[in-house]
């Protein structure tokens, strides 16, 4: 028989639980009782968190699908695979009918619309990575509100000005957001500013590789902008900075992260600064988009040319640009037909 004592001086063996957040286990009293098992993480959210870092979405878009699809979480307790289109029914007419906003009013149709559509996003994306789970995409079938398509937020000429003439009382940061605001002027959108390199522009235009549509874009930069942006990168080599192709194209001027890409609150942030001097309530990034697709349409651009400069993916998020253009344009013919002089 083996002897034992060579083992008598070993510690004692201690099974530690594998998650102790989801295992707690109970103090005995007196006599064995089966470990308490917390409730588990929700394994549908994984598949959430995974759709948002997968996705190119802007901060803002993501914490709207972040709100909406923890919401329906919440809602029911059904699997992904269990879902039926009948239960998108049901939660839509839950949104209309007992969802509060924080002043205890019921949600716009605006609103129920973008948790509609965050969940045909989600379930789209589920369909086409996870096909062992939803074969087919139960959200299909459920339409969104009808709401009037929001006008055109485009500047006016006089706001423009303003703009201009607001750079112009910038210290540190004029040549920089002068730069930005050329840029915004061409259509892009903040979070796209975000991930320019120096090697995105060639001296005449800017190559997007990632986009909020998943598609690469060209946008040619008037000689304007061009010379404004090609003088900001030169003072930035005269200050003493080395630039390379991977360089970030907007850098921040803030004390803590000086140096660094410029993020898109850093561009929310420049954009209401100038705002404020300028005497423009309101004024957001957005603000310039619409702006340019405005002109573009007032130029006479062909519409699918426009929309391929913008980037714009759906006809109906364009149709607010060529409405005012068709508005117009329609005011002007008036004009001419009846012998005025419209600026009269």
């Amino acid at each position: 028989m083996a002897n034992n004592s060579q083992f008598d001086n070993l510690p004692q063996i201690k099974l530690i639980p594998l998650n102790d957040e989801a295992v707690c286990m109970e103090q005995r009293t007196g006599r064995d009782r089966p470990a308490k098992i917390a409730a588990p993480t929700d394994i549908r959210l994984v598949k959430v968190l995974e759709f948002l870092r997968s996705n190119n979405l802007a901060p803002n878009s993501r914490k709207l699908y972040e709100r909406e699809l923890k919401r329906f979480l919440g809602w029911t307790q059904l699997h992904y695979h269990e879902l039926r289109p009948r239960h998108f029914g049901l939660y839509k007419e839950y949104l209309r009918d007992e969802v509060k906003t924080d002043v205890q009013k019921p949600l716009s149709k605006s609103s129920i619309n973008a948790g509609v559509a965050a969940l045909k996003s989600f379930f789209k994306w589920m369909c086409y990575t996870y096909p062992d789970i939803i074969a087919t995409n139960p959200t299909l079938g459920i339409k969104l509100e009808k709401v009037p398509l929001p006008p055109a937020q485009s500047l006016t000429p006089e706001q423009m000005e303003r703009v201009w003439a607001a750079l112009e009382l910038l210290g540190e940061t004029k040549l920089r957001d002068t730069a930005l605001v050329h840029i915004l002027s061409h259509g892009l959108r903040a979070g796209e500013i975000v991930e320019l390199n120096v090697g995105s522009f060639d001296g005449k235009l800017l190559f997007l590789p990632d986009t909020k549509t998943n598609e690469p874009r060209l946008v040619p930069l008037k000689k304007e902008s061009r010379e404004v942006l090609q003088e900001y990168l030169r003072s930035r080599i005269e200050s003493g900075e080395e630039l390379n192709s991977l360089t970030p194209l907007m850098i921040s001027h803030h004390a803590s992260f000086k140096g660094e890409r410029l993020s898109y609150h850093g561009i929310y942030f420049a954009v209401e600064k100038i705002g404020e001097i300028a005497g423009i309530e309101d004024l957001h990034p957005h603000s310039f988009r619409h702006t340019y697709a405005t002109d573009l349409i007032l130029l006479g651009l062909d519409p699918a040319h426009a929309r391929k400069l913008t980037g714009h993916q759906s006809d109906r998020a364009f149709r607010r640009y060529t409405l005012r253009g068709e508005q117009q344009a329609a005011i002007a013919a008036y004009y001419r037909a009846i012998g005025e002089d419209e600026s009269e």
